[in-house]
């Protein structure tokens, strides 16, 4: 092989083993709690941002937050959980409309669901 495929082939090895690490980083209890943890934090981001009328900010805190989201397995994946992100996309469509009054509303519901999810699960 030449130089150059070497350093692809190895360069394209060490980013399938970042993303895997990635992938797989929810699997155990700490990283389901980590990626919970990030989530009600971003979208406490987004809630305040969309208070403070920043469309541009609220959707990039919506968007690390169903990143985050992505990334819980398992049962900690439950209905309550997939209905908030349900309403985090109304309030994402809203904040893309320019309404950030309403997604404000919206996710101020989101961030109470992610508090009572939190509440009930005990450590």
């Amino acid at each position: 092989m030449k130089m150059s495929k070497i350093s692809t082939v190895m360069s394209s090895a060490l980013l399938a083993l970042a993303v895997s690490g990635n992938v797989f980083s929810a699997e155990n209890a700490e990283g389901v709690k980590e990626h919970f943890a990030l989530t009600q934090e971003k979208t406490k981001e987004a809630q305040a941002a969309a208070a403070a009328g920043k469309k541009d900010e609220c959707l990039v805190a919506i968007k690390a937050a169903k990143q985050h989201y992505k990334e819980i397995t398992g049962n900690a994946a439950s209905k309550g959980l997939q209905d908030a992100i349900k309403v985090l996309k109304v309030g994402q469509e809203e904040c893309e409309k320019g309404d950030t009054t309403k997604a404000a509303a919206t996710l101020t519901e989101v961030v109470t669901a992610l508090d009572a999810i939190k509440a009930s699960v005990k450590d």
